[in-house]
């Protein structure tokens, strides 16, 4: 089970959850923490609430914690009960903080274009995505994995797909 202090110690362990460097995470926590208050009041103030403010539950997870389970759930496409078991929290509450944080990472992400856009429904292509998505660190991670495929019929694209080392066809993400 992840802890504040345990992520704090081990930097490799934020970047490897959550896909940010540990300074970047840190970061991000110091802007939630700024911009939450704010989007609580908010949120809390609506018109046909049916509690007071203060009424409800509180949180059981430090904002750190609640953050770092946010984003290991969007990185990692695992079941939420998973993520709960990660941070010694429940799957409702994973639930719970994806509803309540998500506006505000979206705010505090470094490309809130992407988030806009995607809200608007526009039809991005994937080299419109890559440009939005360029962060301020100017790198990019492509996967080049090769991907198996079913056996070509033609014989010219059967030697075109055969990976000689792994014996087997593929498709190679760098020539397509």
């Amino acid at each position: 089970m992840f802890t504040e202090s345990s992520l704090r110690q081990h930097p490799a362990v934020i970047k490897a959850f959550t896909g940010l460097p540990a300074e970047a995470f840190w970061d991000l926590i110091e802007k939630i923490a700024e911009q939450l208050p704010a989007y609580e009041e908010q949120r809390l103030g609506r018109a046909h609430r049916q509690r007071m403010i203060g009424g409800g539950r509180d949180f059981d997870q430090p904002l750190v914690i609640r953050v770092a389970l946010v984003l290991t759930y969007l990185r990692l496409h695992i079941p939420q009960e998973a993520v709960a078991q990660l941070y010694g929290a429940t799957q409702s509450d994973v639930s719970r903080e994806l509803r309540r944080l998500l506006p505000v990472l979206q705010a505090a992400l470094p490309c809130p274009a992407v988030w806009q856009q995607l809200a608007e429904g526009a039809d991005l292509s994937p080299e419109q995505c890559l440009e939005l998505e360029q962060l301020m660190d100017r790198r990019a991670l492509i996967d080049a994995t090769e991907q198996r495929i079913s056996r070509p019929t033609e014989s010219t694209k059967r030697k075109e797909h055969y990976s000689g080392k792994k014996k087997f066809h593929a498709q190679d993400p760098a020539r397509h």
